[in-house]
């Protein structure tokens, strides 16, 4: 039986980076089908036709919108596709800001094929992913997104769960089911099973009662 097909939209407004990406990305997993788009606004035309994505890698820096406002755009339309920054500027503030806007993992433009890779898996598995350097850096940070997702002082951080994420959330809490969740929110089940894995992640627990009671001990859930 044959894999299902992961598609991957990749958003970079320098072509010649782009189509390398492109071909690195679909040599690592015959399962990646990536789709190219050479600006934010190209991408996010064809979210709003309808089109969905796994995964949406994107550039930080890109002169049409940055890589903050295309994730903000992103979710005014509601999609939920996990999305991975690749840029060439890896300095902290841009770092924690799009994990704090729901950004599941940050990779240097410098960094070898093999870490994008890692990038990948995790991203669609709902997992956060940084380069062991960066995540050293964000440990040490007490303001840092991985702080208040766990940290003692603060708990949890509204603003690290996407609106979709708090959807889901609220969902779980009144006992649906993934499948009922994705009938109301109109999204699939794969998509209400990576938004899980991702809430599980940065409430640090492992099953749905205990996500549902620390969030509600650290006032996301009334």
């Amino acid at each position: 039986m044959s894999r299902r097909r992961i598609e991957i939209a990749l958003v970079d407004d320098h072509r010649m980076f782009l189509d390398g990406l492109t071909e690195v990305i679909n040599s690592l997993d015959p399962a990646y089908l990536c789709t190219a788009f050479a600006s934010p606004r190209e991408a996010i035309a064809t979210i709003e036709q309808g089109r969905e994505y796994d995964l949406i890698v994107s550039d930080l820096v890109m002169e049409e919108m940055n890589g903050v406002a295309f994730i903000l755009a992103l979710q005014a339309r509601r999609c939920t596709a996990p999305v991975l920054i690749v840029s060439g500027i890896d300095t902290l503030p841009p770092v924690e800001k799009v994990l704090r806007l729901g950004a599941l993992g940050f990779v240097p433009k410098s960094a070898p094929a093999g870490m994008l890779g890692e990038a990948i898996r995790a991203a669609l598995q709902g997992e956060i992913f940084l380069p062991p350097d960066l995540w050293t850096v964000v440990e040490d940070n007490p303001k840092s997104p991985r702080k208040v997702a766990g940290g003692p002082e603060t708990g949890l951080d509204e603003e690290l769960l996407g609106p979709r994420q708090i959807e889901v959330l609220r969902l779980m809490a009144e006992g649906y089911s993934n499948k009922r969740i994705s009938e109301v929110l109109g999204i699939s089940e794969n998509t209400v099973k990576t938004h899980i894995k991702q809430i599980f992640r940065r409430l640090n627990v492992a099953r749905r009662t205990a996500c549902v009671s620390k969030a509600r001990a650290v006032g996301l859930l009334d």
